[in-house]
């Protein structure tokens, strides 16, 4: 192994990721997402190929054009307390692979509130920090600013709530039968109480500025390209709105 980075598993002799597609099932009970990923590779690559994970539970790592299983391993198995575990999975001329996981609780990069944490203590709030190597506990992936990746993301939430994310919105959609790859059942993700954010991130980014929340929020528009968020109280976004009012003259 030739280590790119001392605060990562990336192997440097290996290809670099590109693009992720996440689909994300929020269960706010038991403070964890059920997920999946398809990471695409820069070039087809043979051989174990390692990626950065922590607190992650994996169930299953396959091709995602066959859905054939991959063989993998965590190391070591007692998780190192600041790099987690090397995810190595073993591949065979493959440019893309599929991991099916789910984060945990303990998440150094996940903020979960419950009602009586948020300012109207009616609806749960998630949010998260990834800097500077903690994209690892939410997905895993080459957690190093040498890895520059775009994505597109699902995001599977109760209905009452809505997401915002560091990327362009899609839209706001029924969930569909089939579409989360694996990361929960479908009688789960297409839960009648349940809907879909979808955002893309259509510009190259380091894993460490991977950001959204999700819970009762509400926006203002402070600028022509700038809408500030919070929870959907009107006092306290009209507060942030005044305290960003100037961030398109800081341009």
């Amino acid at each position: 192994m030739a280590p790119i980075d001392p605060h990562s598993y990336t192997d440097s002799t290996h290809p670099l990721t590109t693009h992720i597609s996440l689909s994300f099932y929020f269960d706010f009970a038991s403070s964890t997402i059920l997920s999946s990923a398809v990471l695409s590779l820069a070039a087809p690559y043979s051989g174990a190929f390692t990626l950065d994970s922590r607190s992650l539970s994996i169930s299953d790592v396959l091709d995602p054009a066959t859905l054939t299983p991959l063989p993998f391993t965590l190391q070591p198995t007692s998780p190192d307390a600041i790099l987690g575990q090397s995810l190595t999975v073993t591949l065979s001329n493959h440019s893309q692979l599929l991991v099916v996981f789910k984060t945990a609780p303990s998440s150094s990069a996940l903020q979960w509130l419950s009602p009586p944490q948020t300012f109207n203590k009616s609806f749960p709030f998630v949010y998260t920090q990834c800097q500077a190597i903690h994209a690892r506990s939410i997905f895993p992936c080459q957690d190093t600013p040498a890895t520059r990746i775009k994505y597109a993301a699902k995001l599977n939430i109760p209905r009452y709530l809505s997401a915002v994310m560091g990327a362009k919105h899609v839209g706001r959609r029924d969930p569909a039968p089939r579409e989360c790859g694996g990361a929960c059942d479908d009688s789960l993700w297409c839960g009648e109480e349940r809907v879909v954010e979808e955002f893309v991130m259509e510009q190259p980014i380091p894993p460490y500025l991977f950001a959204f929340a999700v819970g009762e929020l509400g926006f203002r528009e402070v600028g022509p390209r700038t809408k500030v968020y919070s929870e959907a109280v009107p006092g306290v976004l009209d507060a942030a709105a005044t305290e960003f009012a100037g961030t398109e003259e800081n341009d």
